[in-house]
């Protein structure tokens, strides 16, 4: 246990202070074993071993000097509810397809409360508050293929939010999402890339080949080209036109009689 303290705004350069813890059953009192110094002043005790403080103890800090006269601070202090407690040990993770099960173990404690005195608050990608009488574990929806994650996992009591240190970060999880995703991106990228190339050369062998070959004139249909033109010709026509060239020879025959 840490016991701090401040030095006074008014307080004499020479100014030090002890601190004397007085258990209320035993009437027993004692002088903190070992000091936290600001350069020679005192600023703080560390309590390695608070097994003999009874439930409710007696907190007095006195200061000395020789300029004058320092005011004491005393207190009565319920140790239950100035315990932070230490982080869950034995954090594990397992995993399936679907969820995450996260388990851990209550920290050791100063008394033995019961499960449902605890409260966990877990930090995976938000914060989440776990009571303690759920079996300690909580179980993380995390579908498979999944990213790494990382759990810290806090004490505090049930009654009130006094929350101690974060456990060291448990990894989970795995980078295959992420790698997987860029597979697929190249993939796409290398797929688009060789399908305009083949559409780009079947282009250009199309305009070759129109080049090298071009398109056969159609046959001149006239009997559905021209509508309007007159297919029938009258035969006076025809007749009256025909042999113009030509030059025609008449014979007479003539009888003489004797």
């Amino acid at each position: 246990m840490n016991c701090t303290w401040a030095r006074g705004q008014a307080a004499p350069s020479d100014v030090q202070y002890f601190l004397y813890i007085r258990d209320s059953k035993k009437k027993v009192e004692r002088e903190c074993p070992h000091y936290l110094r600001d350069s020679e002043t005192h600023v703080g005790c560390h309590l390695q071993n608070i097994s003999g403080l009874s439930l409710y103890s007696y907190f007095l800090v006195n200061g000395t000097s020789q300029e004058s006269g320092i005011q004491f601070f005393d207190s009565v202090l319920l140790l239950k509810e100035i315990e932070r407690y230490n982080p869950p040990s034995n954090i594990t993770v397992y995993c399936n397809e679907s969820h995450c099960l996260i388990r851990w173990e209550k920290p050791r404690t100063r008394q033995t409360p019961s499960n449902r005195e605890f409260q966990y608050q877990l930090d995976i990608q938000r914060q989440i508050v776990v009571s303690g009488d759920l079996g300690n574990q909580y179980n993380f929806p995390s579908p498979h293929p999944r990213a790494t994650h990382t759990v810290k996992i806090r004490t505090a009591d049930a009654r009130r939010a006094d929350w101690g240190a974060w456990s060291q970060p448990v990894q989970f999880g795995s980078e295959e999402p992420e790698s997987s995703l860029v597979h697929v991106y190249v993939l796409v990228v290398l797929g688009t890339l060789v399908c305009g190339l083949m559409l780009g050369c079947l282009f250009k062998r199309l305009l070759a080949r129109h080049s090298l070959f071009p398109p056969i004139p159609r046959i001149k249909d006239k009997l559905n080209e021209n509508h309007h033109a007159d297919h029938e010709t009258l035969w006076e026509q025809f007749t009256r036109d025909a042999g113009k060239g030509d030059t025609e020879e008449a014979l007479t025959v003539e009888e003489i009689t004797e």
